[in-house]
């Protein structure tokens, strides 16, 4: 393991972020760099969110240090060291920030400009997607949730859900069955989609107290997610595990066929959503329960050093 050293800076952009750059103690020339573009939800640079401290984008960024590449993470709007309301962010406001952090590490003092790539985690595989068709990358790294829309991720967790509930035994199943649960949580959960739809609010209210991020919704919805997939002409790394529960593993084998660079594909045996070998299944309404058992285990054995040889290889100069 190599010495490793981080700096905590702010990046002025449309709005204001805290950021870690993590990078090799020995990195005194010019090396590639790789920005990391975090998933949904409130967390923070190093992947942590309330009640779930899972520290995956720092492990990531101490692997990528380790293996001699500079990196960048930054909190989300709102969150830790970062000005704005997340819940009133849509995704085009999370690409600006992409953006915006992505500019500050191409023009850091030890990074090769035109070395800078681009890692996006679950819904940060859909901002590097479209941040793609706004600068020119070195190459994509694509974990849990490449070729995949945040409507037919949502649609896959819920038919997970309902089949779990339906295959439900005794009175508890029978009670299903008969009141219909899941046909009328799916019918309530269209109705909910169709007000965000309509509303041109950041934020609607659902049954008085709870808020939830219309303008987020609208714009991941109306994104056309395999369109801006036909732009890419840089390399693409794409990787998949087969015990995520959030994203369907089978649409890593889409990216060949969307993309128009070099790409290439992994489906990772046993790793799950949050990047960690799981053993055995897990039931989707027991997930966060299992994250927060897993919480203090390593990565996927196999993944950093998947990323690291790709990133060796795609290495201009080395």
């Amino acid at each position: 393991m190599m010495n490793r050293r981080e700096e905590r800076i702010k990046i002025k952009g449309k709005a204001l972020l805290g950021a870690t750059v993590s990078f090799p103690e020995t990195s005194e020339q010019k090396v590639p760099a790789v920005l990391i573009i975090a998933g949904s939800g409130a967390g923070d640079r190093d992947g942590n969110m309330p009640n779930l401290q899972l520290n995956l984008y720092k492990m990531i960024a101490d692997g990528l240090a380790d293996a001699g590449f500079i990196s960048l993470r930054y909190d989300k709007r709102g969150v830790g060291e970062s000005e704005g309301d997340l819940n009133k962010a849509g995704l085009w406001d999370l690409v600006d920030d992409a953006d915006s952090a992505l500019q500050f590490l191409r023009n850091h003092t030890n990074v090769d400009q035109d070395q800078v790539y681009v890692l996006g985690h679950s819904e940060g595989t859909m901002l590097a997607t479209a941040l793609n068709e706004r600068a020119s990358l070195a190459g994509l790294i694509l974990i849990a949730g490449a070729a995949d829309t945040v409507e037919e991720a949502t649609k896959y967790q819920r038919e997970l859900a309902y089949e779990e509930l339906n295959n439900e035994s005794g009175i508890k199943g029978w009670l299903i069955k008969k009141l219909k649960i899941t046909d009328k949580a799916e019918k309530k959960t269209q109705k909910v989609f169709a007000k965000m739809s309509k509303s041109n609010k950041d934020e609607i209210r659902v049954q008085l107290f709870a808020k939830l991020p219309a303008k987020w919704f609208r714009e991941h919805f109306e994104f056309d997610l395999y369109g801006s997939m036909g732009k890419i002409t840089c390399p693409v790394l794409a990787i998949n595990g087969t015990k995520d529960l959030q994203t369907k593993v089978e649409n890593v084998y889409k990216v060949p066929e969307l993309v128009n660079g070099p790409s290439e594909i992994h489906e990772v045996e046993g790793m799950n959503h949050i990047l960690r070998y799981q053993k055995g299944d897990v039931s989707i309404q027991k997930v966060k329960s299992a994250y927060q058992a897993q919480a203090s285990e390593p990565l996927h054995p196999d993944l950093m050093q998947i990323i690291t040889n790709w990133l060796e290889s795609n290495w201009v100069g080395r």
